[in-house]
């Protein structure tokens, strides 16, 4: 066999070593494969029929001569082959004697199709270079598809083969990296199907905060009032409903008896029954649904679905609905030892069906600003419900008998009880909430009732029982009117931990120490006009009303500081910082850490008179 041909088999039947290590996994996925052979045998080499000399006159003599030589393999498999002549010595011409060696490159012969494909194509080294693309022996071994070209995760198990090694069986590198890229799909389908499943939450969360900032300062700071006449263009009342409301019965006194009195000051609530008559009640229910509507916030403190806090700041009819004799003079009679009283905020609160709105026992003194260690008689409140509750159907309040006297030591035969606490919504033991609830009252109330209890009675809602819903879809509304005494002391804060009413911070507001009945003109016995809180003896007209709607609100900057100072005595001082404290001192199992705001009111003020 010629020398050629021994040559060409050689280059042609070499495979790539299949032992893993070594040089052969080293090999560079070039576009091409170089192979150098020693001069010697390319000198040797006759030249067979189908040998070209590109060189004229024989065989090239100089290193820049290169003889192409074609050699025939099956049908289209051929190869093409370059042999460049290159010398370690550039002064000796003699290729024979000289010790040479030669760079063999194969690349796949073009069809004429493709070669006019070449020829066309304006950017040839681009297609070329994909099209000669050829796997080393290394990369081969992670070619487990067999398509002679690594896919993505063939060619990342080549990639972590950085040594080209080829130690780790390739099969199992790639199969553990496709586990990998499902688990990673699995994961992102997880977290897109939690925020779907989280998106209307928080969508919901985003809307109540916006919305409960929103209202919460078109009441305190734009001052937004409705007039009779708003009712009556909206259709909600007609005039003669809002005349009805204002002159309930025809202007007659309730006819208020000495057993009423009794187990007012016994108890420290009682139950007036028919206050209203049928036709009222739905007025005053229209109206303060509309109210609701017009201008409620979200409950962001109770369960309470929505709520209005100084309602009768934003309402002519509903002001003038408390300024009658008829609910004025049964107050004082009954429940404020004969002093005038004074309107110191209302407030709607919606409970849905099957959920309490404020199921924790509570104060309501907490929240009055004004003095707290003072008799329960200076401060009283009223509580209408929409719907009929008692204690079977529930939906209603639950008050605790006596308990009046638990807060303070000004009355007589009051004490502080052991059960008593400083608190609005902290939990109480498990002692005392076993008697609450065994010595509760839950009063049968219908719309045409009302039920009259003071600042110091301990009470809470109590859960609508399921079988028996509320009428109405959004559920029942409790309007709950809260009154301070003329000698009563006004106080801007009531609790450590929880800001007073907004009504406090209103621009006009009395001065600390003030006693309420200070707005009151010595000369003409007429309130001041600009007065925050109003004496219910004394009829504001509607004209007033509207004059002085911005004298009842606060200003930007005090809006902002009071709603600041809210979220951090609430959330903060009060809530987290007990969260914490609680963890801590019940990992210790001893009190190390005392950092929450003590739930107890501030330090009552000194008399201004």
């Amino acid at each position: 066999m010629s020398p050629i041909k021994k040559l060409f088999r050689k280059l042609r039947e070499k495979k790539p070593s299949t032992k893993h290590g070594g040089d052969d996994c080293r090999e560079s996925d070039d576009t091409s494969r170089s192979t150098e052979v020693a001069s010697d045998d390319v000198a040797a080499i006759s030249t067979p029929p189908r040998l070209k000399l590109n060189a004229e006159g024989g065989a090239a003599k100089d290193d820049s001569s290169e003889i192409i030589v074609t050699t025939p393999t099956e049908e289209d498999d051929s190869l093409k082959s370059i042999i460049r002549a290159t010398s370690s010595n550039g002064g000796d011409e003699s290729v024979a004697s000289s010790k040479k060696r030669c760079s063999v490159t194969f690349s796949p012969k073009l069809t004429e199709t493709e070669e006019e494909e070449k020829i066309e194509d304006p950017f040839p080294n681009h297609h070329t270079k994909r099209e000669l693309k050829r796997l080393s022996s290394c990369s081969s071994k992670y070619n487990i598809s067999g398509t002679g070209k690594l896919d993505k995760f063939e060619q990342l198990a080549r990639t972590l083969d950085s040594h080209g090694r080829g130690s780790v069986d390739p099969s199992t590198v790639i199969q553990l990296l496709k586990e990998q890229d499902a688990l990673r799909k699995r994961q992102w389908l997880l977290l897109l199907g939690n925020i779907i499943q989280w998106l209307p939450i928080i969508v919901g969360a985003v809307y109540t905060f916006f919305k409960f900032t929103e209202r919460q300062y078109q009441q305190n700071v734009g001052g937004k009032i409705l007039t009779s006449m708003d009712y009556i263009k909206e259709g909600i009342v007609t005039s003669d409903e809002i005349d009805s409301l204002w002159e309930l019965s025809r202007g007659k006194a309730y006819p208020l008896t000495n057993e009423h009195k009794r187990n007012y000051l016994r108890d420290g609530f009682v139950v007036l029954p028919n206050f209203l008559t049928e036709d009222e009640s739905q007025a005053l229910d229209k109206v303060v649904t509309h109210n609701l509507n017009e201008m409620a916030f979200p409950d962001l403190l109770t369960k309470c679905s929505r709520k209005f806090h100084g309602e009768h700041y934003h309402s002519t009819v509903t002001h003038r609905f408390w300024q009658q004799p008829r609910i004025a003079d049964m107050l004082s009679s009954m429940a404020l030892d004969g002093d005038t009283g004074y309107m110191v905020t209302s407030e709607i609160l919606e409970m849905p069906s099957g959920v309490a709105c404020i199921p924790q026992w509570h104060w309501d003194f907490l929240t009055f600003p004004q003095n707290y260690n003072a008799s329960f008689t200076t401060g009283t409140q009223i509580w209408w419900s929409s719907e009929e509750v008692d204690e079977n159907v529930g939906g209603g309040l639950a008050f605790l008998p006596g308990s009046h006297e638990w807060a303070n030591e000004v009355d007589e035969g009051a004490a502080l009880h052991p059960c008593f606490a400083m608190n609005l919504f902290e939990k109480m033991s498990a002692e005392c909430t076993q008697l609450l609830d065994r010595e509760m009252v839950v009063p049968k109330l219908s719309p045409k009732d009302i039920v009259v209890f003071s600042r110091f009675t301990l009470h809470r809602s109590v859960a609508r029982n399921p079988s028996v819903p509320f009428k109405s879809p959004t559920g029942r509304r409790g309007y709950t009117l809260r009154v301070g005494s003329a000698r009563s002391i006004f106080k801007q804060d009531t609790m450590q931990c929880f800001p007073s009413h907004p009504s406090s911070n209103f621009e006009r507001q009395l001065k600390e120490g003030k006693r309420y009945d200070s707005v009151i003109d010595k000369e003409t016995g007429l309130p001041n006009p600009h007065a925050i809180y109003r004496p219910m003896n004394v009829r504001d007209s509607e004209e007033l009303l509207i004059q002085e709607e911005h004298s009842r609100a606060m200003s930007t900057r005090t809006f902002l500081h009071y709603s600041a100072q809210s979220i951090i005595r609430q959330k903060i001082k009060w809530k987290l910082a007990k969260y914490v404290e609680d963890a801590v001192n019940g990992v210790a199992r001893r009190k190390v850490l005392d950092v929450s705001c003590r739930a107890q009111p501030t330090p009552d003020v000194r008399a201004d008179y």
